[in-house]
């Protein structure tokens, strides 16, 4: 073997053992409950939570669990070094894998800027940096990634559901981790205890909860509880967040029914009887939505243009897709939440069903009739039916009565609905909002829109364009006839401060009325709903 050989061959035992040193993801340390990416309101992590580490070639290619206490801070050849300031710590394992662990983070780690070195079989990482505050709670979901009904139990530790849901009084306990540190020895064992000095706000259908404990559980190690008495709610979706002082949690749900029921309805969704059928055999859910946006720039305070489009989805829901996803029962587009409340979530659009549902064929395109005219609106894939109507000067909805029909095909058949467009809704302090500040919320105003129907508000920002963009989205619903209503800081400080690219802002604030769902059968469906919506959309300089 000449020299050359040699060479290569020490190059390439070189090379292979840099590609077996572990490899944590970028920004890929989360709360291991809401999931928050780091540059998120809520992504920085507080001493004492657990967190899921993701990389590549981090532990074994079979996950190890460390199965009873006192929990270790090596396990299967993975251990983990967080430094923060002055002081460096060993995390705690919980399990390890090649691509995915799962560790606490001690209590005795201070705020600031952090680093985490992990290491396995003897080869570190290269230092991935995330950032440490004192409090930064995260509230465990049912689909395992933040969003939609969380893990609240009710006082005999069950876990809530649509048939096994809260009433108003009740106590209920909030499962998640971030609460901030504990005293004691964490690898140890739990260390359950209120700790009154945290100021923790819980807001449940956008009231607020009497808290009656706030501590780490008496199961688990780096697992928190929050015990809350149910305010005056009721639905099947109410949203449910905490608030340590600046700082907002993810926003789950939970269901509350009327006293004396243990099973949750909506105002116009489906009935008890529906939700306990659904909640066993799944639901072949059918909406119709017909909408109007103008938008607005806040720079000009002019009109930046007018659109209508028509949507139609038609889509079976699995049990395990009805009990677990954000809202089945609401329209695509409109994600209404509960009356009087707010819910917000990370990226520009709401979170996805845990498997997505199955797409109903009802044959080619759906025609509507109105303002003199017919349109048809095409299918776009399996369930989803979807056009531009017109814009500019050449619109298509004004208020009135529109016929929608659907000649059916394999899954749903021939059906006919009508949509009643409401009369335009009038924002009237839209010109006076140039800037939202987060943490005083915002008061909006408005006249008109359908009396009987609901007002949605919608926001977005995002710190810019691009990959590395950092998003989220709010919806609050309010009653028409009401006028006005506040987004509270709870939700305002769910979104990041806003920015530029290019001279394009990237926060939006959106005011729209929609109708009363109407109900509308086909063969192949279990329900069908027809909305009407009319929306204003502006630009917003700054969400700071």
């Amino acid at each position: 073997m000449n020299k050359s050989q040699k060479f290569l061959i020490a190059v390439g035992f070189a090379s292979l053992a840099v590609a077996q040193n572990p490899v944590v993801t970028p920004n890929g340390i989360v709360n291991v409950a809401s999931f928050a990416l780091a540059g998120q309101p809520n992504g920085a992590i507080a001493p004492g939570s657990m967190v899921v580490i993701f990389g590549s070639n981090m532990g074994p290619a079979t996950l190890q669990v460390a199965g009873a206490y006192p929990l270790p801070t090596t396990l299967g050849g993975t251990s983990v070094k967080v430094t923060s300031g002055s002081t460096t710590t060993a995390a705690i394992m919980i399990y390890t894998s090649a691509g995915q662990i799962a560790a606490i983070i001690p209590s005795i780690t201070p705020a600031g800027a952090a680093t985490l070195v992990l290491t396995y079989n003897g080869k570190p990482s290269t230092p991935a940096t995330f950032k440490i505050v004192p409090n930064s709670f995260g509230i465990f979901a049912a689909n395992q990634g933040g969003s939609g009904p969380g893990i609240i139990t009710n006082g005999s530790s069950q876990i809530l559901g649509m048939t096994n849901a809260a009433n108003p009084g009740d106590v209920a306990v909030i499962w998640g981790t971030g609460l901030g540190a504990v005293k004691g020895n964490e690898a140890g064992g739990p260390l359950p205890g209120d700790i009154s000095s945290i100021p923790v706000e819980v807001s449940v259908g956008g009231q607020p909860a009497v808290v009656n404990y706030r501590g780490r559980s008496g199961c688990c190690a780096g697992v928190d509880q929050i015990a809350f008495t149910v305010p005056e709610v009721t639905g099947c979706r109410v949203p449910v967040t905490l608030k340590i002082n600046d700082v907002v949690s993810n926003y789950t749900s939970m269901p509350v029914a009327l006293a004396g029921s243990k099973t949750c309805t909506d105002a116009g969704g489906p009935s008890a009887s529906e939700v306990q059928r659904f909640t066993t055999d799944g639901v072949s859910l059918g909406w119709v939505l017909l909408s109007r946006t103008t938008s607005f720039d806040t720079v000009t305070s002019g009109p930046l243009g007018t659109s209508d489009s028509g949507l139609v989805s038609l889509f079976k829901y699995s049990a395990a897709q009805v009990n677990a996803s954000p809202n089945p029962f609401t329209a695509p587009a409109l994600n209404a939440t509960t009356v009087g409340a707010c819910t917000a979530f990370p990226g520009g659009s709401v979170p996805g069903q845990p498997v997505s549902p199955l797409g109903l064929e009802a044959g080619g395109n759906i025609s509507l009739a109105g303002a003199g005219s017919t349109k048809q609106i095409p299918r776009a894939i399996a369930g989803l039916y979807g056009a531009p109507l017109g814009s500019g000067t050449s619109l298509y909805f004004e208020p009135g009565i529109f016929t929608v029909s659907g000649s059916g095909g394999a899954n749903v058949g021939a059906f006919q609905t009508t949509v009643t467009m409401p009369a335009a809704l009038k924002w009237t302090n839209m010109d006076s909002i140039v800037n939202v500040n987060r943490a005083a919320g915002q008061l909006i105003n408005w006249t008109g829109g359908d009396p009987a129907g609901n007002v949605t508000i919608f926001g977005y920002s995002a710190t810019g364009t691009g990959a590395s963009t950092i998003s989220a989205t709010f919806i609050c619903t309010a009653k028409a006839s009401d006028g006005q209503f506040t987004i509270p800081p709870a939700t305002l400080l769910s979104l990041p401060v806003s920015g530029t690219n290019s001279g394009f802002f990237t926060g939006l604030l959106s005011v729209g009325t929609n109708t009363v769902p109407k109900l509308f059968t086909a063969t192949g469906l279990d329900v069908g709903y027809a909305v009407g919506k009319v929306s204003v959309t502006k630009s917003v300089l700054n969400y700071q």
